[in-house]
């Protein structure tokens, strides 16, 4: 096992870190370990990339493939990342593929909600003619209040309309 991590990219001075986080990789079956960093190299990860992901995410060779090709497909599907962006991304930041899905599910909810927030918005002050982003110009709107404000706020202070003529607008989209 030992020469199997150090063969994979793993230096003398990073086993004992490794293993201290990663003990249980002992019960794996060395062929498992294989097939798995045979996996990552067919999605062309170079083998100076799958030692770099292995040394900053430990658990990452305990995850079989099927549980691999879950966790990329799934950052690359609801991210819309192409193969290369996937790629780079998991070489960045590995954990995402041993972490937990749901603080990213999360995230991507809040993100996606806030994204259809401001394009209700944005289409609502098009509709009245006040959809006007540029500071220099007079009846500027910040796209940070845009998005952080209440539905109120908004049709009040920033579009000059009702909650009421809002709600109407919303559902002719």
């Amino acid at each position: 096992m030992l020469l199997f991590l150090k063969d994979l990219g793993i230096e003398d001075t990073q086993l004992g870190p490794f293993l201290t986080k990663n003990y249980a990789i002992f019960s794996e079956d060395l062929e498992n370990l294989k097939t798995r960093v045979a996996y990552l190299q067919s999605k062309n990860f170079s083998k100076a990339d799958i030692a770099q992901m292995v040394r900053n995410a430990p658990f990452l060779l305990s995850f079989s493939v099927e549980r691999l090709d879950n966790r990329l497909g799934f950052f690359q599907k609801e991210l819309e990342l192409s193969v290369k962006k996937t790629r780079d991304m998991v070489i960045r930041l590995p954990r995402l593929l041993t972490g937990s899905l749901e603080p990213v599910k999360e995230n991507m909810k809040v993100f996606n909600t806030r994204l259809f927030k401001v394009k209700e918005r944005h289409l609502f002050l098009a509709y009245l003619g006040r959809a006007q982003y540029d500071p220099t110009k007079p009846n500027y709107i910040s796209l940070d209040k845009l998005v952080s404000v209440p539905d109120g706020i908004f049709c009040e202070g920033m579009a000059k309309a009702s909650v009421q003529d809002f709600e109407k607008f919303l559902k002719t989209l």
